[in-house]
């Protein structure tokens, strides 16, 4: 009897390996922004604390923008299962300079570790996604998606709530260090189990100009049928995510009037609700693309943002810092944590579909550099969505107000996504995918490419 897609060698390690190394990364992150928040961390050069979260919540995102016009070459390059291993290995070194730094309680060095973190993952990437469409075959995409991204966010709540609670406890920083390479040593043997996957293209010729490099493979992204719309979607959700995971410390502390764990709370809730998300897409699509799914979801996610605004304004006025136990006594508090559920699962439904779109369309000897465009348009929009939480910062706007905003976008992408579903040929835009029935070593190709031209 054949085992679940799940527990087989062509998804599991690579599946470990994502989540450990998500959890790590989230982990580090949230350690940094909490402390720095509330002075666990030290963090000089900058005017006040606040103008540093933002800044250092960009950082990883900068660093894939950096490098990844030339980590979609390499995946393309070399062997996958091999380009893990050592990428893998090099994230082990660097979380044992992660924990080097919180020992020595020198917060530029943890900035520079979460950098070159940035770094590992610009390459780690697109070697992932890249390599999805060899270990899966074509309708089980969607599945796969889902299960990777349940298993991603999943990774970012636990490493948010690890991080933010054991920065605050003595001794925290330690326990993150030592926390963090654990992670990171597991990660590595996880790969060890992962089958080999030829390259796609082991003559490519790299390219060593980021610039060039960069225009020529967002080039190949815009020529691909059907690949540039869900890029561009999926770049909105990191805009939609970064904005709200950096904005939560300043909303929590602000607007809320509460502690260090309502801001991991908030974290933490919207994690579980993407990953919540991408489950029920895995689950709903049922052997189709499920774009029509990404269409309700965001619709859904909209109304939920400027429900999150009247709730906020709705919450009684506290005489001390709220604790999450004093947040979740009041009705206000407890309908508020719901609609951030309700949006972050909308958020998941509305990008797994979008990413398999992406890794089906994309042809085989472009597909990892196509996948690597995709990350510097998420890296792009991550690193705008941090800029604007530091506009909220550097004026008089409210961190709640940011949420009517981030609505209102919403609601554009779900118009413009209703409007395209009504213009295109029926049943075209959540087409019924095809592949092979049974497991095997590489999948098979979209049966009907033409099928993609007129899609979103």
């Amino acid at each position: 009897m054949t085992q679940p897609l799940f527990f087989q060698r062509r998804f599991l390690p690579m599946w470990t390996a994502l989540c450990l190394g998500a959890f790590a990364d989230n982990m580090l992150r949230q350690a940094l922004i909490i402390g720095i928040a509330f002075g666990a961390v030290p963090m000089g050069g900058f005017g006040t604390p606040d103008d540093a979260i933002p800044i250092v919540g960009s950082l990883f995102a900068v660093a894939v923008l950096v490098f990844s016009s030339i980590s979609g070459q390499v995946a393309e390059r070399y062997e996958t299962a091999m380009l893990f291993r050592r990428l893998k290995f090099i994230e082990v070194v660097l979380m044992a300079l992660a924990a080097a730094g919180f020992l020595l309680n020198s917060g530029w060095l943890l900035v520079g570790v979460l950098f070159a973190m940035g770094a590992q993952s610009a390459f780690f990437s697109p070697a992932r996604v890249g390599a999805m469409p060899k270990y899966l075959y074509t309708d089980e995409l969607v599945r796969g998606n889902g299960f990777c991204n349940a298993g991603l966010y999943v990774s970012i709540l636990v490493g948010l709530f690890v991080g933010g609670l054991l920065i605050a406890a003595p001794g925290g920083g330690i326990k993150v260090g030592g926390v963090l390479f654990a992670a990171s040593l597991l990660g590595w043997l996880a790969v060890l189990f992962a089958p080999a996957a030829a390259a796609d293209a082991p003559d490519l010729k790299l390219d060593w100009n980021p610039f060039r490099q960069s225009g020529r493979i967002f080039g190949y992204a815009l020529g691909a049928p059907g690949v540039a719309r869900p890029l561009m979607a999926v770049a909105l959700f990191y805009y939609i995510s970064t904005m709200v995971t950096v904005l939560a410390p300043l909303y929590a502390r602000g607007p809320l009037g509460a502690d260090e764990a309502v801001a991991t709370a908030i974290m933490g809730l919207f994690a579980v609700g993407i990953g919540t998300g991408a489950l029920a897409a895995a689950g709903l699509a049922k052997g189709r693309s499920g774009l029509g799914f990404s269409a309700l979801g965001v619709c859904l996610a909209g109304v939920c943002s400027f429900l999150v605004y009247a709730l906020t304004l709705a919450l009684p006025p506290g005489e001390a810092r709220r604790s999450f136990e004093l947040f979740v006594e009041t009705p206000q508090g407890i309908a508020l944590g719901a609609v951030l559920v309700v949006s972050a699962i909308a958020m998941g439904l509305y990008v797994v579909p979008l990413q398999a779109a992406m890794q089906r369309r994309a042809p085989a000897e472009q597909r990892s550099r196509i996948m690597a465009a995709g990350n510097m348009a998420n890296a792009m929009a991550a690193i705008a969505g941090s800029l604007s939480v530091l506009f909220v910062t550097r004026t008089a706007l409210e961190p709640h107000q940011a949420f009517l905003v981030i609505g209102a976008l919403q609601a554009a992408i779900a118009a413009y996504m209703l409007r395209r579903r009504a213009r295109v040929p029926s049943g075209l835009y959540d087409e019924m995918l095809t592949g092979a029935a049974k497991p095997g070593p590489r999948p098979a190709r979209p049966s009907s490419p033409s099928a993609v031209e007129n899609q979103p």
